[in-house]
């Protein structure tokens, strides 16, 4: 990736634009959904927001799909020579960040698409993609065109109307690529009116309707579940489960309580069906198979999740010292309690091992993820934070008294919805302690300060 000089087509405003030329999966797995994501080097203009693609060769590399592919617009205009030049020189970059004995025959002869799409239907085929599932996908995308263009709110609601059946899964799986897109692109205008349509849409769709009955179950389910607390006994999730007015209910007891249906759990599922008479056996016997249904489709999220979590581990581990940054603040959409707990593994076992280098690496990313997150929260969270950073109650209600004039209805607020979310999860005693104490004390000096003016 390299920095050019570029001149906004429309409005003729010169600005620097970042320009990838390689995208390597082997040492970069996140370089495959980059391009995959949008189209490769499209640029907005900073002052008008216009977006324009700047043509550029291209080499990607999928070395566990034994997969080189090498590309050059036309518009170019190079001459074979220029065109064999430049893609020497790029190929070479990917080849000799390989060690020799991993290299393999498929690296002499690149594999040249005549188009982008071309290039990006063969990286979709590596994938097991086939022809008419990429032409389902096209089609959806010219359905997210049409919406984008829709001239009025009664346009949208023909669409959504004519077009429901077609509103599923995969199509707001490709609208949120296209958002995720324009946020990368720096189009921030974009970004926010795609998502604001994206939310109309389903708001409108008989997926989000129902996405939305369910959204409500699973919240009724888990403040029943985090309501009985210690009293919530494997003996009596077991009842529970059993006696699941639906099948909705049971989905969102056994997805929200994983690790409760274990081994004993079924084996005290077995012992019930062998008790009881014939049609209660076969109610039990359809519930055991729809458990087990339940259960996979968990764990194989869980271990997508996981997945994707170690290779973008991977790819910050491997990122040069002075992308680290960078690697961080692109990936963040991807850091979740997953990617932590992965990373806090890997620190571990790396202290374990004596490995003492890789251990300083990943600590380094662990700090950088916590200090980018602490920089791009809102300011609000920023001066709650630092508030329970301090332990000392002198100190600490000093510090309030310097900023009281930050302390806004909103802040309050923001505050007592933070204790709460707490007290209901399971935040650490002390911090929700502590967090009550800066309230109250933020509130008193709030109210002295009205009396003091």
């Amino acid at each position: 990736m390299y920095q050019t000089p570029v001149t906004c087509p429309q409005c003729r405003t010169p600005f620097s634009a970042k320009i990838e030329q390689v995208f390597d999966v082997g040492r970069d797995p996140a370089a495959k959904q980059r391009f995959l994501r949008g189209r490769p080097n499209t640029v907005t203009c900073p002052s008008c927001k216009f977006q324009s693609a700047i043509a550029s060769p291209i080499v990607y590399h999928d070395p566990s799909k034994e997969l080189l592919l090498t590309y050059v617009p036309m518009e170019l205009g190079l001459s074979n020579d220029d065109k064999e030049r430049m893609l020497g020189s790029l190929t070479r970059m990917v080849i000799n960040n390989i060690p020799n004995e991993q290299r393999k025959g498929y690296l002499l002869r690149p594999i040249e698409p005549l188009t982008l799409q071309g290039m990006v239907d063969r990286v979709l085929e590596s994938d097991g993609i086939t022809k008419e599932v990429m032409d389902e996908q096209r089609a959806k995308v010219m359905l997210i065109q049409q919406f984008v263009t829709a001239p009025s709110e009664e346009a949208l609601q023909a669409l959504v109307k004519e077009n429901d059946a077609k509103l599923d899964y995969t199509f707001f799986d490709l609208f949120t690529a296209l958002i995720q897109a324009s946020a990368e692109q720096g189009d921030r205008a974009g970004m926010e009116k795609m998502l604001a349509l994206r939310n109309k849409i389903v708001e409108m769709s008989s997926l989000g309707k129902q996405s939305a009955e369910q959204a409500k179950l699973f919240e009724a389910v888990a403040n029943e579940l985090t309501t009985m607390g210690d009293k919530l006994t494997p003996d009596k999730f077991f009842n529970m489960v059993i006696e699941a007015k639906d099948d909705q209910r049971l989905t969102a007891l056994v997805t929200l309580a994983r690790p409760l249906v274990d081994y004993n759990f079924f084996m005290k599922l077995t012992q019930k069906a062998n008790q009881v008479d014939d049609k209660e056996r076969e109610r039990l016997q359809k519930l055991r198979e729809m458990i087990l249904e339940t259960v996979g489709q968990v764990d194989q999220v869980a271990q997508q999740q996981g997945q994707q979590a170690a290779s973008v581990l991977q790819a910050l581990v491997n990122a040069p010292p002075d992308q680290l940054k960078q690697g961080i603040m692109e990936a963040l959409p991807a850091i979740d309690n997953t990617f932590m707990a992965i990373l806090n593994q890997n620190y571990e076992a790396a202290m374990k091992q004596g490995k003492k280098e890789l251990a300083a690496r990943l600590k380094q990313i662990g700090d950088l993820i916590m200090s980018t997150i602490r920089d791009s929260a809102p300011p609000e969270i920023k001066l709650i934070n630092g508030l329970l950073s301090i332990e000392d109650d002198e100190e600490r209600n000093a510090a309030i008294k310097r900023r009281i004039a930050e302390f806004t209805p909103q802040v309050i607020e923001a505050m007592k919805g933070l204790e709460e979310e707490l007290k209901a999860g399971d935040g650490r005693p002390e911090v929700v302690e502590r967090l009550g104490k800066v309230r109250a004390a933020a509130e008193k000096e709030a109210m002295m300060a009205k009396w003091k003016v």
